[in-house]
């Protein structure tokens, strides 16, 4: 039976090359590699979007950054697993967010996906992997836009693998892995994607 997995996140589930600014091929995005390592028995949905937040839909990007948009995929789909990769864009300096408005936000967004659920009479809801995001570093041409996100993002781990505890999801820490790009400080080159489908690929085959 084949298993289907949502990757729902912001620019770095999406695959934004931190060099050209572009989207990085399907050969590096790591929801994309992940596809290939876990095979036929596995659909992985790329649902990356840049700009996402938990808390706030940043301006005129619309509704696809919100995480409302997240039910079009429920509706539209059977899924075995979510990964929720966001939090990164929640630190950006214009928000004024604490870290626990951050987790909040995450809170908020799986009781909306077990009501969703609970509602549709469906037979059972998905299974839920939370990943923290890698830390942000205040260099680049981002380093206005995340003033101060280098001390939150510290402290985002350990807020969110208590909100996995609560809400008894799985959970990982990107941080433990991965780092960000000295060109921009928040999005990750084509080795870090790698180390992101390998550590997946682990932990979605003991699922």
């Amino acid at each position: 039976m084949i298993k289907n997995i949502l990757c729902f996140g912001d620019s770095n589930t999406w695959g934004l090359n931190p060099q050209t600014g572009k989207r990085f091929s399907a050969t590096v995005r790591w929801p994309a590699k992940l596809a290939v390592k876990l095979g036929a028995n596995f659909t992985i949905i790329e649902a990356g979007q840049p700009n996402r937040a938990l808390v706030n839909n940043p301006p005129f990007a619309g509704e696809l950054s919100g995480v409302t948009y997240l039910q079009s995929y429920l509706n539209e789909l059977e899924i075995d697993l979510i990964i929720i990769d966001l939090g990164t864009n929640d630190l950006k300096n214009r928000f004024s967010l604490n870290v626990h408005d951050i987790a909040a936000g995450l809170t908020a967004l799986i009781d909306s996906i077990l009501n969703f659920y609970e509602q549709s009479n469906a037979p059972g809801s998905p299974k839920i992997l939370i990943l923290s995001p890698a830390h942000v570093r205040e260099v680049g041409s981002y380093a206005g836009v995340y003033k101060g996100a280098e001390q939150k993002v510290v402290q985002l781990a350990a807020a969110f693998a208590n909100v996995a505890s609560i809400k008894q999801c799985s959970f990982y820490d990107l941080a433990r892995i991965v780092s960000v790009s000295n060109e921009d400080g928040v999005h990750l080159d084509e080795k870090q994607h790698q180390k992101i489908s390998d550590a997946l690929e682990t932990i979605i085959r003991e699922f």
